[in-house]
């Protein structure tokens, strides 16, 4: 696989409520209102070009809440396609 190619690779989220994620300082991915449970979230492809082997990555999670409880967790996984 190519460097800075990592199809299966996703961000996934539990927040309340926006939720804005990046990569050096590049916007990775972005959403709105708030979750139940944790889900997957694109990561926008100008981002996952900077996802190289061996790379060093600096990433940053901003939550903004208008009212009441706030909570915001994040991860990396890998997206694998159960085989037929």
């Amino acid at each position: 696989m190519p460097a800075g190619e990592h199809p299966n690779l996703q961000f996934y989220v539990h927040h309340d409520e926006d939720v804005e994620i990046y990569i050096n300082g590049v916007l990775a991915a972005t959403e709105g209102s708030f979750t139940t449970n944790y889900g997957p979230l694109e990561i926008r492809p100008p981002a996952r070009a900077l996802l190289k082997p061996g790379a060093k990555i600096l990433m940053a999670v901003h939550c903004h809440q208008t009212g009441g409880g706030q909570n915001i967790d994040v991860g990396l996984a890998r997206i694998v396609e159960p085989e037929p």
